[in-house]
């Protein structure tokens, strides 16, 4: 399987001139991927406000991208808005918890999106999510907005971070069929891994990337660091991540 994945839109932010610049160069760097991604997954905070509007100018944007688009909710995304506007960039099979929770199968793969748009996930996902990854007949990516990891930036783990992410990481902790954990939300590419074997990958934003200041109390400021998409390959060895560089 190869798997496209981007993050952080944020529709309708003041960053909308650097999103549009970012989504016109997206198209060549698919074709640059050899075969091209047939899927790209965009981890969250699609819009800044969660509005209707802001969701149908979403829709307009990726129409062009020429690849089929899965989405999940971000603490800037509304999940019941989402639902209702663009359904048909929620995977094919509805979950439970949320509006905006599914899972879709692609090439023997099956993708689980999650909804933290409130910073939690809840029982209600986290045993729909167990009940998947018990199911599985193949490998799963797992994939919300939230990572379940510090980063390191004090603002990100200090003021928005997913409140039971150690529930969840004992639930993906039980399931060797989970393959990674796909997010967004940190604006910036990070990876690190779960108790030393499942993949736990970030991708950069499409709307604007934060500098790396790790001292504590230092607030989120940009950076000049130009947007980028992740390639995921998931084979027989294992998830690899490749980033590739958009021209914006």
């Amino acid at each position: 399987m190869i798997l496209a994945h981007v993050s952080d839109p944020h529709v309708g932010s003041d960053h909308d001139a650097a999103l549009a610049a970012a989504l016109a160069s997206l198209p060549a760097a698919l074709d640059s991927v050899v075969p091209r991604p047939e899927l790209l997954l965009v981890t969250g905070d699609l819009t800044d406000h969660g509005t209707a509007d802001e969701y149908r100018r979403l829709s307009a944007l990726v129409a062009p991208l020429g690849v089929r688009c899965l989405v999940v909710a971000g603490n800037h995304d509304d999940p019941a808005v989402l639902r209702d506007e663009l359904p048909r960039l929620l995977g094919g099979t509805p979950g439970a918890g949320s509006p905006a929770v599914w899972t879709e199968t692609v090439d023997g793969v099956t993708l689980a999106g999650l909804d933290s748009s409130s910073g939690t996930l809840g029982p209600a996902q986290l045993d729909w999510l167990d009940e998947v990854l018990a199911a599985a007949a193949g490998p799963v990516l797992v994939a919300l907005h939230h990572p379940p990891f510090p980063t390191g930036l004090d603002q990100l783990d200090t003021e928005w971070p997913l409140t039971d992410a150690a529930a969840l990481r004992a639930v993906v902790a039980r399931y060797p069929v989970v393959a990674g954990i796909l997010c967004g939300h940190d604006h910036r590419h990070i990876a690190t891994l779960l108790d030393g074997t499942v993949p736990m990958v970030t991708a950069p934003a499409l709307s604007w990337r934060p500098r790396l200041d790790f001292r504590t109390g230092e607030p989120l400021t940009p950076s000049a660091e130009p947007p980028g998409l992740l390639i995921h390959v998931l084979d027989e060895l294992g998830l690899r991540t490749h980033h590739v560089a958009l021209d914006a």
